[in-house]
């Protein structure tokens, strides 16, 4: 009888693995959060920010890991200063140091913005502007990754408007542009997928090829060119004798300082299935944590429809105008 019984207790343990999934797969979930209209300043995407109900012009940066706010926006919006915390922040022009400022709220659109921190804060790094590379416009401040990145971007330069997405559950399956009611299933089919990787949180790098040689790129919303950084300009062996023979300018970024800039010209650029004939791109020795050979500039984003997976390490690039 024993014997009977654990027999047909095997069988119904035996049936009962049949019934249940071995890996449930959570849904993937692609639902808009909201649009945005953007506004072109000085050849860089601006949004308007609420900062404590006082609505500021932001300029929108994907190759900022920290967002910025200037020591004037502060006083218009009465945002307190951290008594206790402050931040150094590096950019090509330099480093500066302030205390941090913590606004009562801050407001993209309908959405509340906060950072991917444990605290969920919503700080803000104080410092100065390029304001000549602005062409004199007042500008608020740099909307960066750390409250972007919790996000995907569809960004659309060529007709201003950006669109935030929540993204869960999809890892590779995710079909970008979704039509509808936000789930998952691709209204637009003519795209290219490059699979990219994120070494650090909030910093989304892409495979590129310049004259056939792999550099890692990342797409910088906030800067007017593309800049081949020092480990780039190292990685395509341009020594100092060949780019002073190059035509000269000057970039400018976080900090009151400029840097020096050759502009050189190359072979080929490819980015996902895109080949781009003899671009002329700017070169700096600039160093960028993590090491970014490429930033993809305005004079790149400007002429594409592109969706910048945070969630997924991926960035969909729409073919066609």
């Amino acid at each position: 009888m024993t014997s009977r019984r654990n027999r047909r207790l095997s069988l119904a343990l035996s049936l009962a693995a049949f019934l249940v999934p071995a890996h449930a797969r959570p849904a993937c979930v692609v639902a808009r959060q909201a649009i945005v209209p953007l506004t072109m300043v000085a050849g860089v995407p601006v949004v308007s920010l609420q900062v404590n109900n006082v609505t500021l012009p932001f300029v929108l940066d994907t190759g900022s890991q920290r967002s910025l706010i200037t020591e004037a926006a502060v006083q218009r919006a009465d945002v307190r200063l951290d008594e206790w915390a402050s931040t150094t922040v590096r950019g090509v022009s330099g480093y500066e140091r302030h205390r941090n400022a913590d606004p009562r709220s801050l407001l993209l659109g309908n959405i509340t913005l906060r950072r991917r921190t444990m605290a969920a804060d919503q700080v803000l790094t104080v410092g100065p502007l390029p304001l000549a590379a602005l062409a004199g416009n007042e500008i608020a401040g740099l909307l960066g990754t750390d409250f972007l990145g919790g996000f995907d971007l569809d960004l659309d330069l060529p007709h201003r408007r950006m669109a935030l997405y929540r993204v869960t559950g999809c890892d590779g399956q995710l079909r970008p542009w979704p039509a509808g009611d936000g789930t998952a299933g691709a209204e637009m089919s003519g795209y290219d997928t490059i699979v990219g990787s994120q070494p650090i949180r909030d910093s989304l790098i892409i495979p590129v090829q310049l004259d056939g040689r792999p550099l890692g790129a990342e797409i910088d919303s906030g800067s007017t060119i593309s800049l081949l950084t020092t480990s780039g300009i190292d990685r395509m062996g341009l020594t100092p004798d060949v780019l002073v023979r190059d035509p000269e300018g000057s970039v400018h970024g976080v900090g009151r300082f400029a840097v020096v800039t050759r502009r050189h010209r190359f072979g080929v650029l490819r980015v996902g299935a895109e080949h781009i004939a003899n671009p002329a791109i700017w070169a700096a020795p600039v160093h960028i944590l993590p090491i970014i050979d490429i930033l993809l500039g305005e004079d790149w984003l400007g002429r594409h429809r592109v969706w910048l997976s945070y969630a997924t390490s991926r960035v969909f690039v729409l073919q066609g105008p």
